[in-house]
């Protein structure tokens, strides 16, 4: 951008941070990543406002941290919303609209069909919606029609493909990247990180310099190639983009940063989110009582 800052592209790991938390202030950004929020925001405002009454909001817990970076739990229940994380558990709720915002993951939608079974013989009729993030998979429709709660349903997609989550942070929320590419030779996830810079340089003008290093890197480069001729971004408005350079790394290229300790990289993010010190305390407290307690044993 023209201030000068590099705005950093990180597929970090998602499900840290408590869900409905504060939404991160991006006034000084590099880029205009309020908009960007803005746009995330209003597609899930619009799929909540076409169920029309009061309705059960059932995320995946997941992708807490991700809706707590892009709307307030206020702003839901102003819309009719009473929030809920998805679990074994019976559908703890009055309301006759249920709506699903899950990934694209088959373990979910056998939580989603023992909800709905629940339902159903308890004789409690309800209106059911499921939203995939950021898009549906053949796979988990398949789950649903084998257990007889497809008909029941209607099904949507809620793209969100990346969340910004600092002023010059933005993630992709793929914790399972690397290994799904690496190990289990599952490639969606490339394409899923393409798709999300594609979807940026829409807001922000087509990327002229792409670098990539690495195998998967040079692999999203492709894809990103072949979106964006097949979706060209038509913006005569945007004579200069504003992002002029993309350097793709694969996660192989940097393997020490992931294991950096709670002093180092966990304590820079903690400084800033105050999340990880809500685990150790509550990891400190567990040790202390046992502690404590073979303590009182030896006695």
């Amino acid at each position: 951008g023209s201030t000068g800052r590099k705005a950093r592209f990180s597929a970090r790991t998602g499900g840290n941070f408590a869900p409905m938390a504060q939404i991160p202030n991006l006034d000084n950004a590099p880029l205009n990543l309020t908009s960007l929020r803005e746009q995330s925001q209003k597609e899930l405002i619009n799929i909540l406002k076409n169920i029309r009454g009061k309705k059960c909001l059932i995320i995946d817990p997941k992708l807490g941290s991700s809706l707590s970076s892009i709307i307030q739990t206020s702003l839901l229940k102003e819309h009719g919303v009473e929030l809920r994380h998805l679990s074994a558990e019976p559908i703890q709720s009055d309301c006759t609209k249920v709506v699903f915002l899950v990934r694209s993951k088959i373990d979910l939608m056998k939580l989603i069909c023992s909800n709905v079974h629940n339902d159903i013989s308890k004789g409690l009729q309800r209106e059911y919606h499921v939203y995939f993030v950021p898009r549906r998979a053949v796979v988990c429709e398949k789950v649903l029609e084998d257990e007889k709660v497809h008909q029941l349903m209607t099904v949507g997609e809620y793209p969100l493909y990346i969340v910004p989550f600092d002023e010059d942070v933005l993630s992709f929320e793929l914790d399972l990247a690397y290994k799904e590419s690496q190990v289990d030779g599952d490639t969606s996830s490339l394409w899923h990180i393409a798709k999300a810079i594609h979807k940026l340089e829409f807001s922000f003008g087509v990327i002229p310099n792409v670098r990539a290093k690495g195998k998967a890197s040079v692999r999203v480069a492709d894809i990103l190639n072949r979106m964006q001729a097949e979706e060209p971004v038509n913006s005569p408005d945007m004579v200069v983009p504003e992002i002029n350079t993309l350097i793709l790394l694969d996660r192989e290229v940097d393997m020490v940063t992931p294991m950096c300790s709670q002093l180092t990289y966990e304590g820079l993010i903690d400084e800033v989110h105050c999340s990880f010190c809500i685990s150790i305390m509550g990891l400190w407290s567990l040790m202390h009582r046992s502690w404590v307690s073979n303590k009182k044993e030896k006695r």
